[in-house]
């Protein structure tokens, strides 16, 4: 009996280490990856069997739950940030955008240069699209910091970008120059490059290329840039599967209520992966797109697409009644659309 207290208190010595933030960091970040690689094959399943991508959402409430659970107890800060970065997958992976208390969580709680953000870069980067007036310097500091290639490569890829868009070649020239630079081999340096050969063959000023498509639902009106001459025609690549796309559907409406019977005409190319997907789209009230469309078989590889040099949608393009390319990109996007179709149509 004498030898049964030493034993005792030394049982504790004898158990295993509690588990480093490290290591809890690690696991979050694996289970979110697992969790996001079997959501994208219950989407791929999904959409093999007909769906529209638009239509599918994961389902991640139960692991949602849980890391809220999670984040009301813990208390350390790198495994915080895992929890936070890793709610921001599931919610994207659910197509649910966060609400301003965890974008600012996020922001309060997870630095620029935190490992967490390597869970996926395409996370940070849906912050630059969505919240770039509050979140600039932060992404600017992620740019240039951190530690993980492939965050800064995909930063700066989407900042080049969203600068090329924006005509803006004091800034998308140094990205630019920056990816061949520092990443001249990666997926996204050659895809800078391609986007900015595709941008040169609709540059403002330049001829519109020609092209020869059916018109949507009626095989026998075929719309040629001849089938525009004398107006001005806005060409818009879309997809209903595209959120950007969607989101900017109200300012196309506005934009054809104002200027429509004024020499001015809108053609929709849908880069849709059925034709099937754009009626149901189009019959909903606040979406009839009353205006011309045609389908693209064949998407991002179809002629036309070449012609343009369409590398993502959606793409926007004002040509001339003369045919010649006026205006694009994002002076064509949101509140900017009715003011440069002012400038050519009046007001």
């Amino acid at each position: 009996m004498p030898l049964a207290l030493p034993l005792l208190l030394a049982l504790p010595a004898l158990q295993s280490p509690a588990p480093s933030p490290a290591s809890d960091v690690q696991a979050i970040l694996d289970a979110a990856r697992a969790k996001a690689k079997s959501v994208m094959e219950a989407r791929a399943a999904f959409m093999k069997a007909g769906g529209n991508s638009k239509d599918f959402h994961g389902d991640c409430a139960k692991e949602l739950a849980n890391l809220d659970a999670r984040l009301k107890t813990e208390t350390r800060p790198e495994v915080r940030q895992a929890l936070l970065v890793s709610r921001l997958l599931h919610l994207q992976l659910m197509r649910v955008t966060p609400d301003a208390a965890v974008l600012g969580q996020l922001r309060q709680e997870v630095p620029p240069t935190a490992v967490a953000w390597s869970l996926d870069p395409g996370l940070i980067e849906a912050l630059a699209d969505e919240q770039a007036p509050g979140w600039g310097p932060y992404l600017a500091e992620a740019r240039a910091k951190h530690p993980d290639p492939a965050v800064r490569r995909g930063l700066l890829f989407d900042y080049f970008w969203d600068r090329l868009d924006a005509k803006d070649e004091t800034a998308w020239k140094p990205a630019y120059d920056t990816l061949q630079m520092e990443f001249p081999n990666s997926r996204e340096a050659r895809q800078a490059t391609e986007i900015r050969e595709g941008e040169m063959k609709t540059g403002i000023g330049r001829p519109a290329p020609a092209f020869s498509l059916p018109a949507l639902g009626d095989p026998k009106t075929v719309y040629t840039l001849a089938s525009f001459k004398g107006q001005y025609l806005l060409i818009d690549f879309w997809a209903t599967w595209c959120p950007p796309c969607r989101a900017e559907m109200p300012n196309l409406h506005k934009a054809w209520a104002r200027f429509k019977g004024r020499n001015f005409q809108i053609l929709s190319l849908s880069f849709d992966r059925k034709v099937e997907h754009i009626a149901p789209y189009r019959q909903q009230p606040a979406t009839p797109m009353p205006w011309d469309h045609a389908f693209v078989e064949g998407g991002f590889n179809a002629p036309v697409a070449q012609a343009y040099g369409v590398k993502g949608i959606p793409k926007p393009l004002l040509i001339s009644p003369e045919g010649v390319i006026v205006a694009s990109g994002s002076q064509l996007r949101g509140e900017e659309l009715e003011k440069t179709l002012a400038k050519f149509l009046g007001k």
